[in-house]
């Protein structure tokens, strides 16, 4: 409990140097290239957000998912090979991406970043913030506001009817 508190403290101070600039959401998510994509560490949610990855696919981005490293496997084939696959190296003794994912991330230039946990994910807020894309789309929920620029409402006992949502609201950008 004490390390989720310091974890969340660091994650606050990033929050504070976020600054989102007035821009058409369209028009940069029509114009992105490169798009991070953050799989959901829910089982059930992980397997109702594969759709997400298609409609990417589909419109032609270049599309870098990052998820458990045992869950690489379970993604379509061809998504595979543009995972980033993390392991407990990872991860900081406060569960925070390590100093190694923080590199990889930051070496890597995103134009869009979708968080596809409809839960706080401290790690993921993290990679969020460092990987510094002009478009951050999240689901609602704590901090959200701080994280994304673009949020998306959250129906938290319906993951498949969460999902159709953020699809709807991709697909009107």
């Amino acid at each position: 409990m004490f390390i989720e508190q310091i974890a969340r403290i660091i994650v606050r101070q990033k929050f504070g140097k976020n600054k989102f600039a007035e821009q058409s959401f369209s028009e940069v998510f029509n114009k992105s290239r490169s798009v991070l994509v953050l799989m959901p560490e829910n089982e059930e949610d992980f397997n109702c957000s594969i759709d997400v990855l298609s409609f990417l696919d589909e419109l032609k981005k270049e599309i870098v998912v990052l998820t458990n490293d045992f869950r690489v496997s379970l993604l379509p084939f061809h998504f595979r090979a543009k995972s980033i696959g993390y392991e407990i190296k990872d991860i900081n003794k406060l569960k925070l991406p390590s100093g190694s994912m923080i590199s990889t991330i930051e070496k890597k230039k995103f134009d869009a970043v979708i968080d596809l946990n409809r839960q706080e994910q401290l790690y993921y807020s993290y990679v969020t913030i460092i990987a510094d894309a002009g478009i951050r789309i999240g689901f609602t929920k704590k901090f959200a506001d701080k994280i994304y620029n673009l949020q998306v409402l959250n129906d938290e006992t319906n993951a498949k009817l969460s999902y159709k949502n953020l699809l709807n609201c991709l697909r009107m950008l």
